[in-house]
């Protein structure tokens, strides 16, 4: 039966989206935070706390996107921390949200950047009214 457009739906896209980045093998887990590092989705694992991660990557994305304006470095695009287990990876997507992604320390870089950067598009779509997807569809 279709839904409208109401509030469930919005919560249903924005698990369908981090969903999208679990089917990409090398992401182990990744939540969707606002710029003021509160929780919105997740799929991050028992004993990771989300509003630890919300708030990190909140930090971590504001003042990279700090560094890069007064250094005259252009637009920042992801901040990567390589730990010696994983990587954390956080980019903007959009306005009002922020998307981060747990990956293995082996994992296919390019593959997970370019699967982050088609969910950072759509949770944007998502978030932001008045905003169709691009193929004039609500669904991927």
């Amino acid at each position: 039966m279709p839904r409208g457009g109401g509030v469930t739906d919005l919560w249903d896209r924005l698990d369908e989206a981090i969903g999208q980045l679990s089917d990409i093998t090398d992401i182990r887990a990744a939540a969707i935070v606002r710029r003021d590092g509160l929780v919105i989705a997740h799929n991050l694992p028992d004993g990771v706390d989300p509003k630890l991660v919300a708030a990190m990557t909140a930090a971590i994305v504001g003042t990279s996107e700090m560094a890069t304006l007064q250094l005259a470095q252009g637009p920042f695009a992801r901040a990567v921390i390589e730990a010696q287990d994983g990587k954390m990876i956080s980019m903007g997507a959009g306005e009002e949200a922020l998307l981060v992604a747990l990956v293995y320390k082996d994992a296919n870089l390019g593959l997970v950047l370019m699967g982050m950067d088609r969910v950072a598009r759509r949770v944007d779509e998502i978030l932001r009214p008045g905003v169709r997807s691009t193929t004039g569809t609500e669904t991927w």
